[in-house]
């Protein structure tokens, strides 16, 4: 039997969790949900994701004519491959123009669970979200239309095996930018919490915001790989670096290590990555 002593201690452990479990899902954005990667050819850029030793899963047919493919993650984050052989609508368009200067990451989703007060916390800052599909996005034309909201990318027909990726990953936890000052500020002022340590990677070292669920890397514009275009990488948390380094080596993907960096990172660079720097990063469940 617990002491008194050790009884009030524990009870103000749990009440504590309590406090801060509630605070965290309190907090307008948790995290990354996931990241659209336009690229001229689906059937190459899959092949590729597969010998980086992810698990594709099929996308669905589009009205306007996209079609994607997935790399899926048990907690709802992805990365997204989708083309578009044709311009017949606003967003086929986008993304049709988007790919004739180069595959590359075109947007940026972030987890905001709770629309209402995503809403009521943007309204101060002059912006109008709209809705459709389950993704919240600026109703006008700003430097912002390329960051969106959404509440994680769970589908009644994913499966098992859509999540059992051949270098063990487990969750998109990261994305780079570079040159994103707008970005930055809208996702301060939704609870980012800014974090005094850097995160330093291939294109130098980058200041660092929060989420629960996630992290944003800013860097500096002259990072960009192509001009105007903020997304330059991705972190995806694996269960185990010697697998993921395995796989990546076998199937002839070069590899850098950053020693002054992390040497708990592997990465891959946008040749083999479709336009984006892939930081393959150790973690735990």
């Amino acid at each position: 039997m617990l002491s008194p002593v050790r009884s009030l201690l524990t009870v103000t452990l749990i009440f504590l969790k309590a406090v801060s479990v509630r605070a965290e899902t309190s907090l307008v954005i948790q995290g990354v949900d996931h990241v659209p990667v336009a690229v001229s050819d689906l059937e190459r850029s899959t092949a590729d994701f597969e010998a980086l030793g992810f698990t594709l899963k099929p996308g669905r047919p589009h009205e306007n004519g996209l079609h994607n493919a997935h790399v899926k993650f048990p907690d709802g984050t992805e990365i997204e491959l989708i083309t578009s052989p044709a311009a017949t609508d606003a967003l086929s368009s986008e993304y049709h123009t988007w790919i004739k200067t180069g595959d590359g990451p075109a947007y940026l989703g972030i987890y905001a669970p709770n629309y209402g007060r995503l809403v009521e916390s943007v309204s101060p800052l002059g912006l109008t979200l709209e809705r459709k599909g389950g993704l919240a996005t600026f109703a006008e034309d700003t430097t912002l239309r390329r960051v969106f909201f959404a509440s994680r990318q769970y589908s009644p027909t994913d499966q098992p095996r859509h999540f059992d990726h051949a270098n063990s990953a487990f969750s998109l936890t990261s994305v780079w930018m570079a040159g994103a000052e707008a970005e930055q500020r809208l996702l301060q002022s939704l609870d980012g919490l800014p974090v005094k340590e850097p995160r330093c990677g291939p294109l130098g070292s980058g200041s660092v915001l929060k989420m629960p669920e996630g992290e944003i890397i800013f860097l500096p514009a002259s990072a960009q790989l192509i001009p105007n275009r903020s997304i330059v990488g991705v972190s995806v948390t694996v269960r185990s670096l010697e697998r993921a380094r395995s796989v990546l080596t076998q199937n002839r993907i070069p590899l850098r290590t950053l020693a002054e960096c992390d040497s708990q990172s592997v990465w891959v660079g946008p040749a083999a990555a479709h336009g984006m720097w892939i930081d393959f990063r150790q973690g735990s469940e």
